[in-house]
């Protein structure tokens, strides 16, 4: 008698293949995935940088430059020339109106201990002195808060539960 040739896989040997990549691809999909908490830090470190290069870029062009917000937006702004109306900024690459992920809004903003509304402006002043300001994210449960103080130094705190 002769031997039979095998072609192909048992049924046995391509479950065993299927549980292997079903195993790796639930480990990528775990640590590739952002969550809420990584969501709202990398986006209010985002608007830090922004609204730092928003003073920077006041400071070197000696025009002031303001940041206004909507619940799920916000803007960049220049003075018009004679310096009384305001207009979205259009000649930088970076600072220019942006939507805020899905679950993510503005929540609150405050100049020094003034509440603002929205629409209001935080004004980056040319001579570099600037009035302290606080921007609140606020995503589910969560909220991370930018700061920025009278030299134009802007931070982002740690995420935060809400209470």
């Amino acid at each position: 008698m002769q031997a039979k040739q095998r072609k192909g896989f048992t049924l046995v040997e391509v479950l065993v293949v299927l549980v292997i990549v079903g195993v790796l691809l639930g480990l990528v999909t775990v640590n590739y995935a952002r969550d809420n908490r990584q969501q709202l830090q990398q986006e209010a470190h985002r608007l830090a940088l922004l609204l730092s290069h928003a003073s920077n870029t006041a400071r070197t062009t000696g025009q002031p430059v303001a940041w206004a917000s909507q619940p799920k937006n916000y803007g960049f702004y220049s003075l018009s020339a004679d310096g009384r109306n305001w207009a979205i900024l259009l000649n930088d690459s970076h600072l220019y109106n942006r939507q805020l992920p899905e679950n993510m809004r503005v929540v609150q903003m405050r100049v020094g201990d003034s509440q603002l509304q929205y629409g209001d402006k935080i004004i980056f002043s040319p001579a570099g002195l600037n009035a302290e300001f606080l921007v609140t994210l606020s995503a589910e449960k969560l909220s991370a808060q930018i700061q920025g103080n009278l030299l134009g130094q802007v931070t982002d705190m740690p995420v935060m539960e809400r209470p």
